[in-house]
């Protein structure tokens, strides 16, 4: 077995098992870690997350916390505290650092704070707009864009916004309430992280939306620190 097969075995056991504990799916930016690795069922929880981090260095265990995090997550709030803390003390996490990670992806599932169909289709239009800040848009931004809007139709009206519409973006991202900005700031975030190459146009974008809506550099920072931890995979290789 080679370091690396040994590294992602023991991630995707504590995966697993926290999946089976809360009933959560795996999440798709984690499914092509399984391909060619035989993951066996974890032992117990506690136990894997020992093993693990004893194992995993600083980086791998930063993106394993947060993976963690994302899955006890539901209707916006971690609901197994226990085991986040636990896995914060086994994983080697100052307290600071986990309550960023906890707090931004939490900010994440926070978007029940758009309410209307207006409302959406900003929200579609500006995570679109990051999408193809790098002229292409992958099949994994589609995919996310597709996992957190409530109804298809709002990406079309999103779509059709930038068609109409695009010279307002600015002024209506401003207008957005704070839960809503740190909410969709996450997403593009998200947006711009989730096909594995961070471009720096999507980066000035970020910027750019982010200066729109007039977000502290502290909200920014700490929803970048988490989303980053999360989709940080390649730490694993």
């Amino acid at each position: 077995m080679s370091n690396g097969t040994s590294t992602v075995e023991r991630f995707m056991a504590v995966i697993k098992g926290v999946c089976q504990k809360t009933k959560h799916p795996m999440p798709p930016h984690l499914t092509p870690l399984v391909e060619g690795h035989a993951i066996p069922e974890p032992p117990p929880l506690e136990e894997a997350l020992e093993t693990a981090g004893l194992a995993l260095d600083d980086a791998q265990s930063a993106c394993l916390f947060a993976n963690i995090v994302n899955l006890t997550i539901t209707d916006g709030r971690v609901r197994d505290r226990s085991l986040v803390e636990l896995a914060a003390e086994m994983l080697r996490l100052d307290r600071d650092s986990a309550r960023d990670v906890q707090e931004s992806l939490e900010t994440r599932f926070q978007a029940n704070t758009f309410r209307d169909d207006e409302e959406w289709a900003l929200f579609c239009a500006v995570l679109l707009t990051m999408a193809t800040a790098d002229e292409e848009m992958t099949q994994s931004e589609t995919a996310y864009l597709q996992r957190f809007v409530p109804d298809l139709k709002h990406i079309e009206e999103g779509k059709r916004f930038l068609e109409e519409k695009a010279d307002t973006l600015d002024d209506k991202v401003a207008r957005l309430s704070s839960r809503q900005k740190r909410c969709l700031t996450a997403h593009a975030i998200g947006m711009m992280l989730i096909d594995g190459d961070y471009k720096g146009t999507e980066q000035e974008l970020l910027e750019s939306i982010s200066g729109h809506m007039s977000l502290a550099q502290f909200d920014q920072d700490r929803l970048l620190k988490g989303l980053y931890a999360l989709y940080n995979v390649s730490v694993l290789a």
